[in-house]
């Protein structure tokens, strides 16, 4: 089981595959696991919860909702000591509040403005997919249509989710993708984290916001509130050099390539972010941020994985 929980550890560190509500439900998980053994074998639950914080503080700090967890994990910590059991009990309601988001953005679907017969996205993000796929069991009979999402391909990813559920997706390379933002009524798409520097989402998504303003096309960020990031914990928010042999197998060596995942888009040309709380302007949304605590033990695992 340990070998297991540390495989773990190390497999969601290095997801840069699957959106950042997928990641969070799995680590919300692997806490309640590592609390569980934590009941019979406390020194290696220990050990198993601080190498997490590590290495999911290393390997994903360009998503909010992974350090926002981890911080949460590790104020719960801090309160119950080592016992694991009430632990788990904390860990399971981080789970519950996670989980509990995408359901919540559902249930306010009524407050979306209405798409006629286009909506277009872009990456592969699990909140906007389950908005979709809910807008369609309300009857909504329009199209979507998406980017590839170069260059690991997760923009198919999505498309497959969205063509299960029997809604009508075409598929553009990223490029072609911005020339048809013309053809939308809407842009949705999700996002990694909302702090005072802007709305970080998968590169490309900052050219999708600029010909949205141009063409007055709504544009909306779809997002939990778990993905808004407090003040303090901007240091440990950066982007990672991304391997280059992605883009160039063959010329990575020999050329300057640069593989980058995320970006930031400017308050201004978000239109508006959807939450489990509702419809919001960026500005509006970013003071509910800035009362969260910062765990010292976070901080403390967080500084070392550096």
């Amino acid at each position: 089981m340990i070998a297991h929980l540390n495989s773990l550890i190390d497999s969601l560190s290095l997801d840069h595959r699957r959106g950042a509500a997928e990641i969070v439900e799995d680590l919300a998980e692997l806490f309640v696991t590592i609390a569980r053994t934590g009941i019979e074998q406390p020194d290696e639950a220990e050990c198993l919860f601080q190498r997490a914080v590590k290495r999911l503080a290393q390997g994903q700090p360009s998503m909010a909702p992974v350090l926002n967890i981890l911080n949460r994990a590790c104020l719960a910590m801090e309160r119950l000591g080592d016992n694991w059991a009430e632990l788990r009990k904390a860990f399971v309601e981080l789970q519950e509040r996670h989980r509990s988001q995408l359901d919540g953005m559902i249930a306010r679907l009524d407050e979306v403005p209405k798409v006629k017969d286009t909506l277009l996205t872009f990456s592969n993000s699990s909140t906007v997919a389950g908005m979709i796929i809910a807008l369609r069991e309300r009857g909504w009979q329009g199209r979507v249509i998406c980017g590839e999402g170069r260059p690991i391909l997760e923009g198919l990813v999505m498309a497959r989710k969205l063509t299960a559920a029997d809604i009508p997706v075409t598929v553009y390379t990223d490029a072609a993708l911005m020339s048809h933002v013309v053809d939308a009524d809407a842009v949705w798409i999700g996002g990694d984290a909302l702090y005072e520097k802007g709305l970080v989402n998968k590169i490309g998504s900052l050219a999708l916001a600029i010909m949205a303003k141009t063409l007055d096309i709504r544009f909306i960020s779809f997002m939990g509130s778990d993905k808004l990031l407090p003040n303090e914990m901007n240091q440990f928010f950066h982007f990672l050099p991304q391997n280059p042999r992605e883009v160039a197998m063959d010329y990575a060596e020999e050329l300057d390539v640069v593989n980058e995942y995320y970006e930031h888009i400017p308050l201004e040309l978000v239109e508006n972010v959807f939450t489990e709380k509702g419809l919001y302007r960026p500005a509006d949304l970013l003071e509910a941020s800035r009362k969260e605590k910062l765990s010292d033990l976070f901080r403390e695992l967080a500084q070392d994985s550096g």
